[in-house]
């Protein structure tokens, strides 16, 4: 079997390279957004659980309820979008580096 050609080599690394930089570099917000998310749910556990003693119910206390319940919910969708990404990223990689 003959080996790969040095023309052929460098049409599949910037294949490679082209696939990285259209389909991995714009989904790279997306960890941003990954570690906003657990943030401000983290935030909110640790607010409701040690400084949230009060009886009386504001707009500030609904609209903080509303917002940790959607990072709450947020989280576990963005977990599995950003592990995807992670590991696509770094096969993509290993292949353009063969």
């Amino acid at each position: 079997m003959q080996k790969p050609s040095e023309n052929w080599k460098r049409i599949r690394r910037a294949t490679l390279g082209r696939a990285k930089r259209t389909a991995i570099e714009p989904l790279s917000p997306l960890y941003d957004v990954y570690s906003g998310v657990c943030a401000l749910y983290l935030a909110g556990f640790l607010y409701f659980n040690f400084f949230a003693n009060d009886t009386e119910f504001s707009w500030f206390t609904a609209c903080l309820i509303i917002c940790v319940a959607v990072a709450g919910a947020l989280v576990p969708v963005l977990t599995g979008s950003v592990l995807t990404l992670h590991f696509a990223s770094k096969k993509l990689e290993r292949l353009i580096a063969e």
